[in-house]
This record gives structure tokens, C-alpha cells and sequence, in this order.
């Protein structure tokens, strides 16, 4: 007989936190924007995290027979990453966790004393499909509750944790200084990826809500990152992104896709002298710069794309 192939499964909907999700753009700054309404990546990217972050376990997997592919549908999160470790107040877990939810109503585990309350070993998840400002801190118990799948990634983090505790014993402080500073730092990246740099593509939900949402180009990560979020979320820190995608869409001096310039370019004149909207009155160009500045006009009007 001939073996059944294997096929990863289709990603679910997710749960109440902010996700992406099928609607027709009102407005985008670029037709090459991902249309695709969800929290997951457009593309499959190279990754070089340690081979242990690819081991999935019997849920990733789903049997195909000739007949095709029976989905089950479910709303089970998926573990894509584990970030962190704490140990906190027990049942300080989930979406009040995230970090709007913490600026808006403070940390659920801040009270926690470990030497007088019952606390739990807890995980900063960033979930499949989400970005990072949607990462919750959850224990193994809470995880298990909602039947969340990925579970081996949490599995080779804890040995991972283990490995690592047994190495820091054996070797010198200037070793421990140095995989601290690496903590440090990675733990600076993760917090840098909920920073909103710039705002690409506005849409509405489905009626009947209408809510708006913007795609988010995070700091630090690249475009194929980018995700949908709601106008109330991003709102409250990154009003300033908003309004310069707005102020971009709606410029009289930008030029727009049906620009003739742009698909019919004019003939190249060269400058003889410095040109009057550079410089103003106390700034004057040098002569090898009004020969750049040449260089790269002639490259415009002969659309050369590798430098223009």
C-alpha cells in the first residue's frame, strides 16, 4: 500500500485578541501591500533559530487520504515562539497580560511576593499568526486548558533553560557577564518589535462593525512581518504613524501611481548651477555634489533602477 503523505495542517481562526481578517482595502499606499487580512506572515521566511525550534510534535501533522483533507475546525492557538520565563503570581496569566493590557490596567502579577504567595513558573508566548504586542505570559496549566498546540516548542525551551543552567556553573563570570548582556539584548529586541515604525495600508472590518485598521510595519522586523491591527489599539501610542500615512495619502505633491513622470520620463537637462529650492541662502553645493546631483537626475530620467 502506498503510504498516506503528510500535510501540515491549515491555520485556524484565533481567539479575541487582535487578529487579521478578510476585508477589501479602502485605501494603501501600495498595490504590492499584503492584501491578505491575517496576523501570519505573506511569505515563508529563512529562519536560523536552532534546529530543537522545528521538532513538532503529533498536532502539527494531520494524515491526507486520496479523497482530500478533512479539516477540524477548532479555535486552538499555536505556540510560535517562547521568549521568556518568570516566575509569578499564579493565575496571572492570558490576555491581561499583554502589554496594552498591562499600560492600561498594570501588571496582574506586580503585587506577587514569592515568599508569601503561591506563584507559578510562567512563559512569554508569542503566538503563531499574532504579533508581538499580543504576547502573553501563560503557564503550563493554562496552556494545557485551552489546548494549544506547539507544546514541543515549550518542551525544548525548558531544555534549553536546563542546559543553559548547567553551563553557567562550569564556566567563568566574564561568560556569565557576557550570556547576561545577550539577555539583556534579545530581551530589548522583543520589546523594540511592539513599536509600530510605520503605517502602509488602511482597511475597514466587515460590516457590520466598519472598525478601521491599519497594516503595521513593526521596528526591527521586515515587511513581511507586517500585520493588521485595530485603529482603538494603535492608536493610543502610535496616533503619530497614523497621521503620517493619512498626511502621505492625501499630499497634492506626492505623486500618485498615474504620474505620467513616472512611466515617461522627461530628457535629461543638466544643471549648470545650483538650483534654488537647495541650499537656501547660506548653504551652497561644491561642485563635486552639483555633479551628483546630475548624475543622479540623469539616472531618474533614464530610469536606471539600480540606482534609482
Amino acid at each position: 500500500t502506498v503510504p498516506k503523505p503528510r500535510v501540515k495542517k491549515q491555520p485556524k481562526t484565533q481567539r479575541g485578541k487582535r487578529k487579521k481578517q478578510d476585508s477589501s482595502d479602502d485605501e494603501d499606499e501600495d498595490d504590492e501591500a499584503p492584501k491578505r487580512q491575517t496576523r501570519r506572515r505573506a511569505a515563508k521566511n529563512v529562519s536560523y533559530k536552532e534546529d530543537d525550534d522545528f521538532e513538532t510534535d503529533s498536532d502539527d501533522l494531520i494524515e491526507m487520504t486520496g479523497e482530500g483533507v478533512d479539516e477540524q475546525q477548532d479555535n486552538s492557538e499555536t505556540i510560535e515562539k517562547v521568549l521568556d520565563s518568570r516566575l509569578g503570581k499564579k493565575g496571572a496569566t492570558g490576555a491581561s497580560t499583554t502589554v496594552y493590557a498591562v499600560e492600561a490596567n498594570g501588571d496582574p502579577s506586580s503585587d506577587f511576593d514569592p515568599e508569601k504567595d503561591e506563584g507559578e513558573v510562567q512563559y512569554l508566548i508569542k503566538w503563531k499568526g499574532w504579533s508581538y504586542i499580543h504576547s502573553t505570559w501563560e503557564s503550563e496549566e493554562s496552556l494545557q486548558q485551552q489546548k494549544v498546540k506547539g507544546l514541543k516548542k515549550l518542551e525544548n525551551f525548558k531544555k534549553k533553560e536546563d542546559e543553559i543552567k548547567q553551563w553557567l556553573g562550569k564556566v567563568s563570570p566574564e561568560d556569565v557577564e557576557y550570556f547576561n548582556c545577550q539577555q539583556e539584548l534579545a530581551s530589548e529586541l522583543n520589546k523594540q518589535y511592539q513599536i509600530v515604525e510605520r503605517v502602509i495600508a488602511h482597511s475597514r472590518k466587515p460590516a457590520p462593525s466598519n472598525e478601521p485598521e491599519y497594516l503595521c510595519k513593526w521596528m526591527g522586523l521586515p515587511y513581511s512581518e507586517c500585520s493588521w491591527e485595530d485603529e482603538a489599539l494603535i492608536g493610543k501610542k502610535f496616533q503619530s504613524c497614523i497621521d503620517s500615512f493619512h498626511s502621505r495619502n492625501n499630499s497634492k505633491t506626492i505623486p500618485t501611481r498615474e504620474c505620467k513622470a513616472l512611466k515617461q520620463r522627461p530628457r535629461f537637462v543638466a544643471l549648470k548651477k545650483q538650483p534654488a529650492y537647495l541650499g537656501g541662502e547660506n548653504l551652497e553645493l561644491r561642485d563635486y555634489q552639483l555633479e551628483g546631483l546630475n548624475w543622479l537626475a540623469h539616472s531618474w530620467c533614464k530610469y536606471v533602477e539600480d540606482y534609482v
